[in-house]
């Protein structure tokens, strides 16, 4: 991936930061010997260096979250969203550590990786290789820990050896979280040893749903199984939803959101973005591009989810208000 095609905007960082204008901008980078690049389609880019310098001096503070996407269904878009959300929230200046824990590999080849030699999470577990081994660098601000078809024996190996699934990938990701504001986590779609794992070691779970019935059905059983972790292991941990791949043309899309807003359960943990369906989101991760190199509506949708993860709306409007 390209990052210096991907970044942020002058116009980007005023609309950011309010009531300032983008020449100003211009004379803030200017003032910290901040440079710009030139895209190839001729816009001015900011290097997330930059940006999070900006950002932390008018008094942002990046989270320090670990974030999973899971829901008991396949087809719903964790790995795209687990891949645009880094990539922009990199963009943002954030340090982000990538971890591909399904067997698939689907984001790490999304972000490509041959992953073929390189250390996996079954190799953390069971060979005891420190998680900062099996780290790849994927571009500024963006790191990957990689999967393959070795991880299909991850929940032989967790059954095998009694694992403490509490405490085991909390404990592995301990001497490394510091080094990152946004830990982002794909997992497989399914109720597994691994994923309770991930789960005790999550800050928030994503779960993203697709206007279909059994994208709703998966939906239920998933949070079903979330709190039921939350009661067994006694871990304190917050779940969002996301609804993904909407599109307002179809009649099952209204249907879905009616359904949805009709629980006032899950309304309350609904992220209030919608991403749409966009041909383009697909395009991107199959030529391991960002959506925003591309043409598409996708990446503001994108760009309005990652603002949310990262807190910057919210630090937006308390600045508004005081």
């Amino acid at each position: 991936m390209d990052q210096i095609k991907a970044a942020l905007t002058p116009t980007d960082l005023a609309d950011i930061l309010g009531g300032i204008t983008v020449q100003a901008i211009y004379k803030t980078l200017k003032s910290h010997n901040i440079p710009t690049e030139t895209s190839p389609t001729k816009r001015k880019l900011i290097s997330p260096a930059g940006v999070r310098k900006i950002l932390e001096e008018r008094g942002f503070k990046y989270p320090n979250q670990i974030i999973s996407f899971q829901i008991v269904k396949g087809g719903v878009g964790k790995t795209s969203l687990s891949y645009s959300l880094a990539t922009r929230a990199a963009h943002y200046g954030a340090k982000v550590l990538a971890i591909d824990i399904d067997q698939q590999g689907n984001l790490t080849r999304s972000f490509g990786v041959d992953a073929r030699d390189n250390a996996v999470w079954l190799n953390i577990y069971r060979d005891n290789i420190a998680v900062s081994k099996a780290i790849v660098n994927v571009t500024e601000g963006l790191d990957l820990i990689p999967s393959n078809l070795n991880n299909s024996r991850l929940d032989v190996e967790l059954t095998q050896s009694s694992a403490n699934l509490k405490d085991m990938i909390k404990d592995k990701i301990a001497p490394i979280r510091d080094n990152y504001d946004l830990i982002i986590i794909d997992c497989p779609p399914a109720i597994n040893k691994i994923n309770t794992a991930v789960t005790c070691a999550s800050d928030v779970v994503i779960i993203p749903i697709n206007p279909d019935p059994y994208a709703m059905d998966g939906l239920d059983f998933t949070i079903s199984e979330i709190t039921r972790i939350k009661k067994d292991f006694k871990v304190n941990f917050d779940y969002k939803i996301v609804w993904n791949r909407f599109d307002q043309r179809e009649r099952l899309g209204t249907i879905y959101m009616h359904e949805l807003a009709s629980n006032k359960d899950y309304m309350e943990k609904l992220i209030p973005v919608v991403i749409r369906t966009d041909a383009s989101l697909k395009n991107a991760v199959f030529d391991q591009k960002s959506v925003f190199e591309l043409r598409g509506f996708i990446k503001e949708d994108i760009d309005r989810l990652t603002r949310e993860i990262l807190g910057i709306n919210a630090w937006k409007d308390a600045k508004a208000k005081s």
